[in-house]
């Protein structure tokens, strides 16, 4: 079946100039415009029937009500969501992301692109804790880091399987902390895709996602009606308002089953 061209891209990261009074270094050091730019041709697989986008917003309504979410309210699962700060390139910049607790206690998957050639990474948990957190798995092919937060009291979730349907993105930014989204998972994609790095084309397991997803929300998990993990955002559609699209639960137990350590201390 031909490949399709996407319309989407890599959801840019949160940044701030630290200290203000310093600019942030050329080269692989670049804000997120840039980065959108280089990630507008995407390809996929479509393996799922299209469906009406109406329809399927129509159905995210629903679920808010379902689920009792109203986008800003902190539930149980939404406390086992997190903020990532990353001290970035040359250590001139502050990154921003999401995050998710899942699995073991003290681990934190979040995208591979938020931690990249960070010097200093900084867990804020759904209360406003920090806790300081190392890389301990990253993957720059399927956009994903496992990460080791000593002392996080956040609860850990279980992994699921992705299923079409009602889900929950669990999202945190530094204005409005942790909070929960209603979406609709509407259909399965195998991407072929580049890696972070821009330098080789890579295939990623995922599926495509109908919500109120923000640029900055990367990393933040999509949650199902049992409360577990079945894919983490990386990026949303350029061209098609409220699309976005995350890897699915099979590359999620692939980061911890096989745990790449590709190297991290390369700034993306």
């Amino acid at each position: 079946m031909p490949r399709r061209r996407s319309n989407g891209w890599r959801l840019g990261r949160r940044s701030a100039r630290w200290p203000a009074d310093r600019t942030r270094p050329s080269g692989r050091c670049h804000g997120a415009a840039s980065h959108r730019a280089r990630h507008t041709e995407r390809r996929w697989r479509r393996t799922t029937p299209r469906r009406s986008k109406v329809k399927y917003l129509l159905a995210a309504v629903l679920a808010a009500a379902l689920f009792g979410c109203d986008g800003g309210s902190t539930s149980d699962v939404a406390q086992s969501g997190v903020g990532i700060v990353a001290q970035g390139c040359a250590g001139t910049t502050r990154e921003f992301g999401s995050g998710i607790a899942v699995g073991l206690p003290g681990r934190v998957v979040t995208t591979a692109h938020t931690v990249a050639g960070a010097t200093s990474v900084t867990i804020v948990d759904s209360l406003g804790t920090e806790f300081s957190a190392s890389v301990v798995s990253f993957d720059k092919d399927a956009d994903l880091a496992l990460l080791n937060v000593p002392g996080l009291t956040s609860p850990p979730l279980d992994l699921g399987r992705a299923e079409l349907g009602d889900a929950r993105a669990i999202v945190w930014s530094p204005d409005n902390g942790v909070r929960s989204v209603s979406v609709m998972i509407t259909r399965r994609l195998n991407i072929t895709i580049e890696d972070i790095y821009v330098e080789d084309e890579v295939r990623r397991s995922g599926f495509e996602l109908v919500g109120d997803i923000s640029v900055g929300d990367s990393g933040g998990a999509i949650v199902d009606s049992s409360g577990d993990v079945v894919g983490i955002i990386y990026a949303r559609s350029r061209m098609r308002p409220q699309t976005a699209f995350a890897t699915d639960d099979d590359e999620l137990r692939r980061l911890f089953n096989e745990q790449p350590l590709d190297a991290t201390d390369r700034c993306q």
